[in-house]
């Protein structure tokens, strides 16, 4: 009876040591899943850490770049300011006589077409190409298209291989199409689709320049420019304006 009694208790205890290594086993396996997805997280948290970081550091370098781009346009500024007060000046030492002998002369060559109106350009000494390529976008911004167009210019010329070479094209454009230049607009349009058909301001060129047409009585070349538009970019923005356009002028873009 002893030995019976003895041998149910080893028994007893051998499938309750089981139970616990079952439940110790199934322990270690949460805790191995847990540590997965732990770890799991916290490589998502590195990596967004990681993008954040990548972001506020662009951020900064825009600043930088844009704070520089305005110490340069408010020292040119005092530049042309200290140009102003010296020919002042002079014409303020000029003996009257002289002052109206002058003016009367330039009033005859205005009026027989020998000149034109005084155009004021900001000395280009900017070596950075971004410090120029955004003076050159906040003078257009500012509304000073020729001034815009002096630095778009420099800035095509010297970097044209640059990304960036293609958008400073479409500003000239956009720079003489707001001075009412619609001959300089369209050519500098067209600079954009035959030197950098593969870049992004393609579409935007294709729909500037055929408005451009329009205005300047160029309707069929207009069209025709606005249907290759649709045709090739037909998921642009451009294009969506391109549709409006002919619609407005009772076209269909077929």
């Amino acid at each position: 009876m002893k030995k019976i009694l003895l041998l149910f208790a080893i028994v007893s205890i051998s499938g309750c040591a089981t139970d616990d290594i079952a439940l110790l086993k199934k322990s270690v396996s949460e805790l191995n899943n847990q540590n997965i997805e732990l770890k799991k997280e916290i490589s998502d948290l590195k990596q967004n850490l990681s993008e954040q970081d990548k972001k506020i550091k662009t951020l900064n370098e825009d600043t930088k770049l844009n704070s520089e781009a305005l110490i340069v346009l408010r020292s040119d500024l005092k530049i042309l300011e200290s140009k102003v007060n010296e020919k002042l000046k002079t014409i303020e030492s000029t003996p009257q006589q002289t002052k109206t002998t002058k003016t009367e002369s330039i009033q005859q060559k205005i009026q027989s077409g020998q000149i034109e109106t005084n155009k004021v350009y900001i000395q280009d000494d900017i070596t950075d190409k971004t410090t120029l390529y955004n003076l050159a976008l906040e003078l257009y911004r500012s509304g000073r298209y020729e001034e815009s167009i002096n630095k778009f210019r420099s800035f095509s010329v010297r970097f044209p291989n640059d990304s960036l070479a293609d958008n400073a094209l479409f500003w000239m454009g956009e720079s003489y199409l707001n001075l009412g230049n619609l001959e300089k607009a369209i050519e500098a349009y067209q600079a954009v689709i035959e030197n950098y058909p593969q870049e992004n301001k393609v579409p935007d060129a294709m729909l500037k320049l055929g408005i451009a047409l329009e205005r300047s009585g160029k309707k069929e070349q207009a069209i025709d420019i606005l249907k290759k538009l649709i045709l090739n970019f037909k998921f642009a923005d451009a294009a969506n304006t391109a549709r409006s356009k002919l619609k407005e002028w009772g076209v269909k873009d077929e």
